[in-house]
C-alpha cells in the first residue's frame, strides 16, 4: 500500500517536496526531484501552514492517538475476582480446600510491576526487594511457589483456560499438606487506544506433609 505523502526539504536547494511515490524506502524510490510524477514542490508557506493546524487537526490525514477509557484498577479488581472463584472452584472440583492470604496477595503487586517495567524498557527494578519481602513475610518451614504470567486481553476464562496448559500452574492448583493458602494479584497497564498489558501472579505457600 502506498505510503502518506512526505515533506522532505533538500538542504543544497533550500526547498521543499511532497513525496508522491508508493514506497519512501531508499532503495525503492527515487531522488530525482524535477519528476513531477514522483515529486512535488510545495511552497514554505504551505508548510507553515499545515504546521500551524498539526495541534488541532491531524497533518495529511492520520487521526490521532485516542487516549484509553479503561479503567486499569476496576479491569484488575473483576479478573482477580474471577480468576479467585475459578482457582476455588477447581480445588473444589478435586476435594481440596481452597484458603486466601490476601497480605501476601498485596507483597506480589511490585513484583508484576517490575515484570512490565521490564517489558517495556528492559531493565528489571525491584526484584530483590521483593524477594526480601517473601523472605521476610513466609515462616519458616513454609515453601512459596508462585507463577506469574502476562496477557494482551482482559478476559479471565481464557486466561484460566491459558494458565491450565502450563505445568508449574497446575501444580500450584493441586498443591496439598498443611496451612496451605493462596494468593493471587492483578495488575493491569493501558496504554493508548485501550490497549492494555495484564500481568497475574497466582502462589502458594505451605508446609510439606511427607
Amino acid at each position: 500500500t502506498a505510503s502518506c505523502p512526505r515533506v522532505i526539504r533538500m538542504r543544497d536547494v533550500l526547498r521543499s517536496f511532497i513525496m508522491l511515490q508508493p514506497s519512501d524506502k531508499v532503495g525503492a524510490c527515487s531522488f530525482l526531484l524535477h519528476d513531477n510524477r514522483r515529486w512535488k514542490a510545495v511552497s514554505e508557506s504551505a508548510i507553515r501552514s499545515v504546521s500551524s493546524q498539526s495541534q488541532s487537526s491531524p497533518a495529511w490525514g492520520i487521526p490521532p492517538i485516542r487516549p484509553s477509557a479503561i479503567s486499569a484498577h476496576l479491569v484488575s479488581q473483576d479478573i482477580e475476582y474471577e480468576l479467585c472463584i475459578a482457582v476455588q472452584e477447581h480445588r473444589e472440583k478435586q476435594g481440596l480446600s481452597c484458603s486466601w492470604d490476601h497480605s501476601l496477595s498485596l507483597l506480589l503487586t511490585p513484583a508484576l510491576a517490575s515484570y512490565e517495567s521490564e517489558r517495556c524498557s528492559g531493565v528489571s527494578v525491584g526484584n530483590e526487594e521483593f524477594q526480601m519481602a517473601i523472605r521476610h513475610y513466609v515462616k519458616d518451614g513454609i515453601t512459596f511457589k508462585a507463577f506469574p504470567i502476562q496477557f494482551a486481553h482482559s478476559n479471565p476464562s481464557r486466561m484460566f483456560e491459558t494458565c491450565l496448559r502450563s505445568p508449574v500452574f497446575t501444580d500450584i492448583l493441586k498443591c496439598h499438606g498443611d496451612e496451605v493458602r493462596y494468593s493471587l494479584r492483578v495488575l493491569t497497564t493501558v496504554y493508548p487506544e485501550d490497549l492494555c498489558a495484564v500481568w497475574l501472579m497466582l502462589a502458594v505457600q505451605y508446609r510439606s506433609v511427607l
